[in-house]
């Protein structure tokens, strides 16, 4: 029996292990992550700690402040990421049982439609087969006709030409003329008579012979004079030798329409209506109509297309600057298709190749969505496109292939490795977002590249992914790589930070960074030296973990709390040397010493939703700069009493 003691100690053992090496003790501290528990594994020249500073787990001082780390910070981590996976939990759950009642909703409908299309089938068929029988029936009754006309008029005719003895009691050698011709029975009589004649110069005799002759001569006068007489030739010139014959392009076709007949639409776009009972759907903060009559587009909306583009020649003057093909678009785009005007083009799982001129000169961005499956040759963008966005797009960009235009380029979810010169060297601006999963070695993206936005990437950045030409770095949302000293290069000057997954750790900014824009959404420890010095202009939005003194470092001269930013400002958080100060529509009160003595001019929206009262030691150089545009009617006012020292 296994004693509780038993049990204690095998849970102390199980503590002891490393998590991400079950087989390995804790023993080390990681001093430059924030005093996480290592293994012997994890700090090998294969582990995530390899040459950090460590300490052994004995420290009491590296214990205590775990502690108060763990109580202060990561255990309301830890509740936020419950209370985070909850909510996507519920989401996951509702957008689920949403898409299993569309799933039952999509096999209905699809089993109504296609019914629909049996039925016409059915009925083309039955209507075939009703004139194939019809003219069928026509020929049987001309066949009868014919065949019991022609038996009747034989059964008459043979008994003609087959002379029979019709007295059975004649004795046998009259019986033998049973087997003899009418004609042989017309000559034997002829003779008979013509000697008597001769002979005596008597009458015919007419016996019972000749009478039947006679009988027979007038059957076969009407027989053969019958005005009612069946006009043989004409009777089969009525036969209809019907043959079906299918038209084996029309079919082609039915077949190629019937596969469009259907779009998966796996966006999920919602159609909505509007006021003019246009429908359309939102995508991607545009508004792509499906149905539009009457007026203009305004600046952010387009026109969705699932069959053809004709409407387009419609529209003329009124054309919008975005045109989407949906999924299932099965139009060729020959040139003169797309209309010019055109400006941004989107193409779904388009059915039809592209050919040299299917995209007009005059569209200056192409967007080939998830799905989009055809052949992209040189010269089949123009040398007009000047931004290229491409998600599931699965050729190899060999170069050559995107027109040197091209300034921006934008990649989801691209299938093939990308190779040195995949990305023309005239490309400027590049966006790497959710779902890229490409090794960036080095030279991949070229030097040409001064502006670099990263989402959610798959595959691990390493020093050299980034060329030292980039100027400005974008880390958006879901962005979920560890940013080791050295991956962002000297050469970025301009950081922007969104809601990334990884800790930033000192040295994840170089010190070459002037300016650092922590936008909406920010959930990360700002510890004294994340922010290096050497900072000059910080951007606050509504970051999520609280400031702390000597979270901005005291070269910073600039700082902007833009609007929903939701942090307290005690004093000394702002630090000394703020020349310049810039306030949105921030949500907690100012309060004495929030804005340090330094402050020469601040930029104050009177933007938030409560009166505010507060006094503010400014200098005697301090500007209040009010800006009337930005006021709006319904909203309270914002009072800050300034006393100048």
């Amino acid at each position: 029996m296994i004693s509780n003691q038993n049990i204690i100690n095998n849970n102390i053992d199980n503590n002891k292990k490393c998590t991400l090496h079950p087989n390995k003790d804790i023993i080390f501290f990681c001093l430059d992550c924030k005093l996480i528990p290592c293994c012997i594994q994890c700090i090998s020249s294969k582990g995530e700690h390899h040459g950090h500073k460590t300490d052994p787990l004995e420290s009491t001082s590296n214990i205590l402040s775990l502690m108060n780390n763990f109580k202060d910070d990561i255990y309301q981590k830890v509740i936020d990421r419950i209370e985070t996976n909850e909510k996507i939990l519920k989401q996951s759950n509702d957008k689920y049982n949403k898409i299993q009642s569309q799933f039952d909703i999509n096999n209905n409908s699809l089993k109504k439609e296609i019914k629909k299309i049996h039925d016409i089938i059915s009925i083309i068929e039955l209507d075939i087969k009703k004139k194939l029988q019809t003219t069928f029936e026509n020929n049987t009754l001309i066949n009868t006709i014919i065949t019991s006309s022609i038996n009747n008029d034989n059964q008459i005719l043979s008994t003609i030409i087959n002379y029979k003895n019709e007295n059975e009691n004649e004795n046998e050698n009259e019986n033998e003329n049973d087997n003899i011709t009418t004609i042989e029975k017309l000559n034997e009589i002829i003779k008979f008579n013509d000697q008597q004649i001769y002979d005596n110069g008597d009458d015919f005799i007419i016996d019972r012979d000749t009478i039947k002759i006679i009988k027979q001569y007038q059957q076969s006068l009407i027989v053969l004079n019958n005005n009612n007489n069946i006009d043989y030739s004409n009777k089969l010139n009525e036969y209809d030798n019907q043959i079906i014959h299918f038209n084996n392009q029309i079919i082609d076709d039915i077949k190629n329409n019937l596969k469009s007949i259907y779009t998966l639409d796996n966006c999920g776009f919602k159609i909505e209506i509007d006021e003019n009972n246009n429908k359309f759907f939102k995508w991607n903060n545009l508004k792509f109509y499906i149905k539009y009559e009457g007026g203009f587009f305004k600046y952010r909306e387009g026109i969705a297309l699932k069959d053809n583009c004709n409407i387009l020649s419609e529209l003329k003057n009124k054309l919008p600057l975005h045109v989407m093909l949906l999924d299932g678009f099965y139009q060729k785009l020959t040139p003169g298709i797309l209309p010019d005007g055109v400006i941004l083009l989107y193409l779904g799982d388009i059915k039809q190749e592209l050919i040299i001129g299917s995209i007009p000169n005059t569209v200056t961005s192409v967007s080939l969505l998830n799905g989009f499956n055809q052949k992209l040759t040189p010269g089949i963008l123009p040398d007009s496109v000047k931004s290229l966005y491409l998600d599931g797009f699965n050729q190899q960009l060999t170069p050559g292939m995107l027109p040197y235009s091209v300034k921006w380029l934008g990649l989801g979810d691209y299938k093939q490795e990308l190779i040195n010169g995949s990305i023309p060297n005239t490309v400027t601006r590049v966006s790497l977002l959710n779902g890229f999963n490409q090794k960036l070695t080095p030279g991949i993206l070229p030097d040409s590249v001064k502006l670099l936005k990263l989402g959610d990437i798959k595959q691990e950045l390493i020093i050299g992914s980034i060329p030292n030409t980039v100027t400005f770095v974008t880390l958006l949302n879901e962005f979920n790589q560890k940013l080791t000293p050295g991956i962002l290069p000297d050469s970025v000057k301009l950081l922007k930070l969104g809601d990334i997954k990884q800790e930033l750790i000192i040295g994840s900014i170089p010190n070459t960074v002037t300016s650092v824009s922590l936008l909406n959404g920010f959930n990360q420890k700002l510890t004294p030296g994340i922010l290096p010095d050497g900072l000059e202009s910080l951007y606050l939005g509504d970051i999520k973990q609280e400031l702390m003194i000597d979270s901005i470092p005291n070269t910073v001269t600039n700082v902007s709390l833009e609007d929903g930013f939701n942090q307290k400002l005690t004093p000394g958080i702002l630090p000394d040397g703020l020349e310049s100060l810039y306030l949105g529509d921030i949500k907690q009160e100012l309060i004495i010493g929030s804005i340090p003595n330094t402050v020469k001019e601040s930029a104050l929206f009177l933007m938030l939703n409560k009166t505010i009262s507060s006094t503010v030691n400014v200098s005697k150089s301090f500007k209040l700069q009010k800006k009337s545009n930005q006021i709006k009617s319904n909203q309270k006012s914002f009072l800050v009493k300034i006393k100048l020292n």
